[in-house]
């Protein structure tokens, strides 16, 4: 608001003051002086450039103060007094150039310090800082370029702490100088454009960690990794482990020999065509990430080096991913598989013998895939299914009833996939499913009156027809659908606003967005107690000419989005919900 000044109309009361991008150049210590109940502080990009003393010495309450992109120059050692207990404080590109600049004495409790992009160019001072509650410290692009054997001595006692020094330009780190140190994560992505991998990872030895990030950014140089750096995981424990963007120089069945104990590899858009077939040292894996590789076929991932896997991404191949017969059939215990924007093509009707093995699956993403021919009760193999999303994919049905068997489905994606919605018994078997996506569709003729469709479907709860070509829709259509929470029928070509044709409109979401309603059928509206209906939305707008009628009488009424005048009168999409 281009504000220079906290305005009188902010209450003394305030808990929570969001003050970002205005004109704060120096921040006194009776700049906040009346807002004694703040909690929260955001003062991004105000130009501050000096902090004087005793600035929060009014809010001994505040706990979360953030000063994003301040040019800060000078911070006095009372700064930070006053607070009981900051908690987070982020001084993200505020031109800090040392840590040592940064008063800690009224930091006792803080437990997120963020300083990413200040130009900071050294680990100096941080022994200044009460480590003792610190959850999360932000270190990432700065100018760090080394860190020494005695850097990090402050945090050896520290257990579960999160680090980032992603982006930092390393040239050296001491071998040794992160052994016996217990992280929640630490952040290495995109540090080895002066710095080959196999030293910093001879700088990460003794380490135990639950994530460690040693990815590439798109623009960072490429790094192609020798199989001999590995032999470092050998003296580092860690459970989660990325490398997106890496080469792989030499990969072969012993390259990752010494990751015994992962349980998640995230290995997105690292240049992979083919992993080896006996593969030693990923038998825990519970979760596997191959997302933007170049397989041509499902078969290549060799998933046998992979016993206990529990989830498998294979989303955005860069070639079109041929899916064969019993690929996967050693993955027993495999609850979530990932084949999405792939062009899956499948070698033979599926899918029962591309999925044969995976009886214990719950979530299979299919979309965006090539078209197929789908085998009768293409799914039989797995019964547990709880999600199935065929979103953006053909299928040509030899069985009219493709999910008779599956009576957990609660999800079910069809849009955009050309579905015969004049199948009265496409749905039958699914007495669980809660969502339905049949977006995309196009309704033959424009008029939905297979009353029968939705009827093996019970539980319904949101239901999504947008884009279908409707132009009317059976009076009874939707009348089972005792729990219908949400019905999306935007996009389409309905003339008429009706509400009859739903079971109930207490708690219900109805978007009629985009169509040409020229007609709003305010008497098929039955009365119902104000409290009944407070919770109806009923969204109607980009459509043409309105007219209401009621008792038989209809009036043009001109509609201009949401809010449609007639006279000296107003009726609004609230005034018909209701």
């Amino acid at each position: 608001m281009d504000l220079q000044f906290i305005p009188d109309e902010v209450p003394n009361s305030v808990q929570i003051f969001k003050f970002s991008f205005n004109y704060l150049p120096a921040l006194y210590n009776f700049t906040f002086q009346r807002l004694n109940t703040l909690h929260s502080l955001d003062l991004t990009r105000c130009g501050i450039t000096f902090m004087y003393e005793d600035i929060f010495i009014h809010q001994p309450m505040l706990e979360v103060l953030i000063l994003i992109g301040n040019p800060l120059v000078f911070i006095a050692g009372r700064a930070f007094s006053g607070p009981l207990a900051l908690k987070y404080l982020s001084l993200t590109q505020s031109k800090i150039k040392s840590l040592s600049d940064i008063p800690s004495e009224n930091l006792a409790y803080l437990e997120v310090l963020e300083l990413g992009g200040s130009g900071i160019r050294s680990l100096d001072g941080l022994s200044n800082f009460h480590w003792q509650n610190l959850k999360s410290l932000q270190l990432e692009m700065n100018s760090i370029d080394r860190i020494n054997l005695t850097d990090l001595q402050p945090i050896h006692n520290v257990v579960g702490m999160s680090i980032s020094f992603k982006g930092n330009n390393f040239v050296n780190i001491e071998p040794g100088v992160f052994k016996s140190l217990n992280l929640s994560s630490l952040d290495f992505s995109g540090c080895f454009s002066k710095m080959n991998f196999s030293s910093v990872l001879r700088g990460l030895e003794g380490i135990k960690t639950n994530r460690l990030k040693l990815g590439l950014y798109e623009t960072d140089p490429n790094v192609h990794i020798p199989s001999a750096a590995l032999q470092s995981f050998c003296k580092i424990t860690v459970t989660d482990l990325d490398f997106q963007l890496q080469h792989f120089l030499d990969l072969n069945n012993s390259t990752f020999h010494c990751l015994k104990g992962l349980k998640k590899l995230d290995l997105t858009r690292a240049h992979l065509d083919l992993l080896p077939f006996n593969m030693t040292g990923l038998s825990t894996l519970s979760h596997l990430v191959l997302d933007e590789n170049r397989f041509s076929d499902v078969c290549h991932i060799n998933t046998r080096n992979f016993p206990v896997l529990t989830h498998l991404s294979v989303s955005g191949n860069s070639k079109q991913l041929s899916f064969s017969n019993e690929c996967l059939e050693s993955l027993r215990v495999l609850e979530e598989l990932d084949l999405s924007l792939s062009l899956v093509k499948p070698i033979g009707p599926c899918c029962n013998d591309q999925l044969f093995g995976l009886g214990q699956l719950k979530l299979l993403n299919l979309s965006y895939s090539s078209p197929m021919i789908w085998s009768s009760q293409p799914f039989s193999v797995t019964p547990q299914l709880e999600h199935l999303d065929f979103s953006h994919s053909l299928y040509t049905l030899n069985d009219s009833s493709p999910f008779n068997n599956l009576q957990s489905l609660r999800t079910l994606n069809l849009s955009w996939s050309n579905t015969n919605l004049t199948n009265i018994h496409i749905f039958s078997g699914l007495k669980t499913l809660q969502l339905l996506n049949l977006k995309g569709n196009p309704i033959q003729g424009g008029v939905l009156t297979e009353t029968e469709l939705f009827k093996s479907v019970p539980l319904l709860e949101i239901l999504i027809l947008s884009s279908c070509k409707i132009t009317a829709f059976e009076e009874t259509l939707f009348k089972g659908l005792t729990h219908l929470r949400q019905v999306d029928l935007s996009e389409n070509k309905l003339v008429e606003l009706s509400t009859s044709g739903f079971y109930s409109l207490e708690f219900l979401q109805l978007n009629f967005a985009s169509n040409a309603i020229v007609i709003v059928d305010v008497g098929s509206r039955e009365e119902r107690k104000p409290q009944e209906t407070s919770k109806n939305i009923l969204n109607w707008k980009d459509n043409k000419q309105l007219g209401y009628h009621t008792d038989g009488l209809q009036q043009q009424v001109s509609a201009k989005r949401n809010s449609h005048t007639h006279g000296d009168h107003s009726i609004t999409a609230c005034d018909v919900a209701h």
